[in-house]
């Protein structure tokens, strides 16, 4: 009897997340350049046709890992975020959740972060991107809500939260790549401080 096409579906899904799983544990404990489609494909206990047949490329294996990442970074900043507070606290809850992440999930958040920042092109793009339309999604969200209110006054809306999460990433960056210490609460209050300045005028 042959294979049922959701047979054939949960298979491929299952040679699929053991190729992603091995190349995780690869790319953390080697790196990307040193690490061979070769390795992860004996790892994964499948060939590398088959590497190429759901990622394209090592760097299309890459990606998807940062993406995965990336998603799952959003949908915890997002879990049960409050709606009943003002537009400044929504901000400052989002920033505190979105250094969170990062200090609980460090190990492989900077590891990505070195690789992506090393490999720059279609790598970079992809987290980027992805950083942009789902990481910062939530804080978007808020910045609109509170220029539609007049809470706000009227600015461009990424351009904003942009400027929010940069000042985030620059704790983040200065730990991962200068081994400065996160001080969590300098980066919050001048996370405030910038908040401050988008209060509409009574």
């Amino acid at each position: 009897m042959g294979l049922t096409a959701s047979s054939e579906d949960g298979r491929e899904a299952e040679v699929r997340d053991r190729i992603f799983s091995s190349a995780l544990r690869c790319f953390s404990q080697k790196g990307f350049a040193a690490t061979s489609l070769r390795e992860i494909s004996e790892d994964a206990q499948t060939t590398k046709p088959m590497v190429y047949y759901y990622f394209r490329s090592k760097e299309g294996l890459y990606g998807s890992i940062v993406r995965q990442i990336l998603e799952e970074m959003a949908g915890a900043i997002r879990q049960g975020f409050p709606g009943g507070l003002a537009p400044d606290e929504q901000a400052i809850v989002y920033s505190e959740r979105y250094l969170g992440y990062f200090i609980a999930h460090e190990e492989i958040i900077a590891l990505v972060l070195r690789e992506v920042f090393g490999l720059g092109g279609a790598s970079m793009a992809t987290f980027s991107h992805t950083l942009a339309q789902d990481v910062r999604r939530p804080l978007d969200e808020v910045i609109e809500r509170g220029m539609a209110s007049g809470y706000f006054h009227h600015d461009d809306i990424q351009v904003c939260a942009t400027a929010i999460t940069g000042i985030l990433n620059m704790f983040i960056l200065a730990h991962v790549f200068g081994g400065a210490k996160i001080d969590g609460a300098q980066a919050i209050n001048q996370v405030r401080y910038y908040i401050a300045g988008l209060r509409a005028l009574d």
